[in-house]
This record gives structure tokens, sequence and C-alpha cells, in this order.
């Protein structure tokens, strides 16, 4: 599989990267709001002028001025701001089982793509759990030393109570920009970010994907936000006209523990890549 290479501003490492697609358009952001349920918090939806294929990469954004200029496509259903119709009945809560099904994710990856040398790990067959298929795993070795979670696309009840879920059309792992996840806190079996207020500035937060590449990203910052700063998530966070020059990771949960009133966001840049699970 073709690799590039790409050298830090800050510590100048050299990372293994999987191939990354030319750098998606300048993205509108918007709101969309889950209703308040006591178990969902408000979910923050990007809205840009390309899509996301179904392999997760991003297509080439339209430059046309018309396509930059089109008003802002309606939001995904699965974080829809629309209360539920009478009688809807909510996705399975499955988050007990969510650190088993990361943990036999990552041992599926391994029996596929058994090379470990940390510079060939090129296979690729993708989990799949009750949230859809397992883009990657997230690790946070300050949640616990067997902490484990998958990673789903979307950020819809069914993502979320079955592990993490990715914001649509953030980047993937390991590219320059923002990869941007989120995870309930509170009001589930088994939250996924129930003890986030262990994870502080200077702690590793380790993304693994079906290609066995294992990125480890360095937290640099965690505070507590209004439900509506969509900037959180933007390319640069806080910055949302700003052009990226670092590979980024956001993770947004809820305020306080078993509230939905702010979001906590905990930012952290990327230090290194390696081959291997």
């Amino acid at each position: 599989m073709p690799r590039t290479t790409r050298t830090s501003e800050s510590d100048d490492a050299t990372f293994a990267r999987e191939p990354a697609p030319a750098h998606p358009a300048r993205r509108r952001l918007t709101v969309a709001a889950v209703a308040a349920t006591g178990l969902t918090f408000a979910a923050l939806l990007w809205v840009q002028t390309g899509h996301y294929d179904g392999d997760r990469t991003p297509a080439a954004a339209a430059t046309s001025p018309a396509a930059t200029s089109a008003a802002p496509q309606s939001p995904d259903p699965l974080t829809s701001s629309a209360a539920p119709t009478a009688g809807a009945t909510k996705a399975p809560d499955n988050t007990g089982k969510s650190r088993d099904a990361a943990n036999r994710t990552l041992s599926d990856w391994t029996a596929h793509n058994p090379a470990a040398d940390g510079e060939h790990a090129v296979g690729g067959k993708s989990g799949s759990g009750p949230g859809g298929p397992i883009g990657e795993v997230l690790r946070i070795p300050a949640l616990g030393k067997d902490w484990a979670q998958p990673v789903y696309d979307g950020v819809g009840d069914q993502q979320l109570r079955a592990g993490i879920g990715h914001f649509p059309d953030t980047e993937q792992p390991g590219q320059i920009g923002n990869y941007a996840l989120a995870g309930h806190r509170s009001g589930v079996a088994d939250p996924a970010f129930r003890d986030i207020d262990r994870v502080k500035p200077g702690a590793e937060i380790q993304v693994t994907t079906a290609h066995r590449l294992t990125y480890t990203y360095t937290v640099t910052r965690v505070r507590t936000v209004a439900p509506t700063d969509v900037n959180v998530i933007a390319q640069v966070p806080g910055q949302p006209h700003a052009t990226p020059t670092k590979a980024k990771l956001t993770l947004v949960t809820c305020w306080p523990a078993t509230g939905h009133s702010k979001r906590v966001v905990v930012e952290a840049d990327l230090v290194s890549a390696k081959g291997g699970a």
C-alpha cells in the first residue's frame, strides 16, 4: 500500500501515514442539537460542500462559486435536532459490550495482518459491531489499563449506544486537521467517557486503524464550552477559518457528569505513528 510521511513542526519526528487525500474545502459549521432525553447530549455536526464516500475517504470538494455559496445541506438524520416521534424506539444499549467489541476487533486486525515491525503494517479488515463497521479503536490509558472503545462513523443514537462516534466529515486519524469524536458520559449501561475527568494535559490517547497503524496523541488542553460552540471541531479548534498545519484529535462529551448543559472538550496533538496494534 502506498505510504507517505510527514514531519511534525513541533518535534521534527517523521510519522508513517495512511495515504492522505487532497485537503477538504473549508467547511461550514452548524449545530444539530439532539433532543434532551437524559441519555444523549447535543451533537455537533459539520456540513461541508463535499462528501465522504463509502470507504470513509474525503472526496474532492467542489471549488466553484456556486458550490461554495450553496445553502448548507440538511442535517444527517442520525444527529437531527428533531424530537423523537411518539412510540419511537431507541437503539439497544450495547455500551456494556463495547470494550469486548474493541478488543475483539484489535485481535481480528492482528490476525489478518501479523506484520508488527513498526513499518509495514499494511493489512486491513474492518470489524463490525452494534454501531456498524468499526473504523478505529480508541485507547486512553488514563481511563484504565484495559480501557478500549470501538469508533463508529457517525454520532447518532446507534453509534453512541455502542461505543464512540466519529463526527462526520472531520478528518481521519493521522491526517492534518481535526479528528473529532464523541461519546456518552452517563445515561447508558457503561458510558465510554464516564471518567473523562481523569484525562489531563499530557495524557496519551491512542487510535488504531484497520491497517494496524497506531497513532498516539498527547492531550494539550481540557476545557468546558457551551453546546453551541461548534468551533471546537473546526480544522483548527476555535479558529474555523484557519488553515490547519497539525494533526489533532478532539473528544467531546457532556458536562456535568450526569447532565448535558455544557460540553467537556479534550484537545490533543499527534506525536507519533507506528505499525502494529
